[in-house]
């Protein structure tokens, strides 16, 4: 019984290990960071784009004018991936972050209570004292 104690306290430090409150701490700062810059990027990417397509105007319309083409360039899906990559995965990030931490209190509170039921079931005398020799 000690020694399963013993094993059950082990587990118990090593998953507390596994996230610390100092990387936690920086792991948090990053995806605010994210987070906070997220809206000017995706600002700048879609600018960016504008200014690609006013460019492929501009280009269109000289060449118009020099070889009657016209030329239809259409939306880039990449860039619209893009901007939703950049605003969906900190916050999915930020999500799985809370609920690691949420299922890693879950368990120590789990873990607890089994440590309280042991003790509890080794500090109990199973029979009593006139049977024991």
């Amino acid at each position: 019984m000690q020694y399963l104690y013993r094993r059950i306290h082990e587990n118990m430090r090593f998953s507390v290990m596994l996230m610390q409150p100092k990387t936690l701490k920086i792991i948090t700062v990053i995806l605010l960071t994210l987070v906070v810059l997220s809206p000017a990027l995706v600002a700048i990417i879609v600018v960016w784009q504008e200014h690609l397509n006013f460019l492929a105007r501009e280009n269109l319309l000289s060449d118009i004018k020099n070889s009657q083409q016209l030329m239809n360039y259409g939306i880039n899906p990449r860039i619209y991936g893009l901007l939703w990559a950049i605003i969906l995965a900190p916050i999915g990030f930020c999500l799985g972050v809370n609920l690691h931490n949420s299922y890693v209190a879950y368990r120590a509170a789990m873990r607890q209570r089994k440590i309280k039921i042991l003790q509890r079931m080794w500090q109990q005398n199973p029979y009593p004292e006139e049977i024991i020799l």
